[in-house]
């Protein structure tokens, strides 16, 4: 079934629609990546009065259905939406050329290694009273 079929009509799809673009906005403001999970999302349709049970399912048919919110929507799964916001940091997954997790901590070490090498040979050279 699809989210428009529980409403009876394209105005509940409308101020959905109106709730992705208001977070699309607010992030967008501060530059930050907007995902939220199927709860928080089915909450804010609730205080809206949009009938929504938002899960995978549902979106997913809402999805495929309204080319505007494919445009607010950068990546949907079983655990929530990932918004696209304009301005936002792009939250890539590891291995597509990257840094992941591993190799930030590597690079840290690294510096720290060669700070301290530094630092020795510098305590080193300057003599003590």
């Amino acid at each position: 079934m699809r989210f428009f079929e529980f409403q009876g009509d394209d105005n509940g799809v409308d101020k959905f629609v109106m709730i992705l673009r208001n977070l699309v906005g607010r992030a967008s403001s501060k530059k930050a990546p907007a995902k939220l999970n199927w709860a928080a999302l089915s909450k804010m349709a609730q205080d809206t009065g949009v009938e929504l049970a938002a899960d995978y399912e549902t979106f997913k048919s809402m999805y495929d259905s309204n080319p505007v919110i494919q445009t607010l929507v950068k990546n949907f799964n079983d655990d929530g939406v990932e918004l696209n916001v304009p301005g936002a940091p792009d939250s890539a997954p590891k291995g597509d050329g990257t840094k992941g997790p591993e190799d930030s901590q590597a690079a840290v070490d690294q510096t720290a290694a060669s700070a301290a090498a530094g630092q020795l040979a510098q305590a080193q050279a300057t003599p003590q009273a």
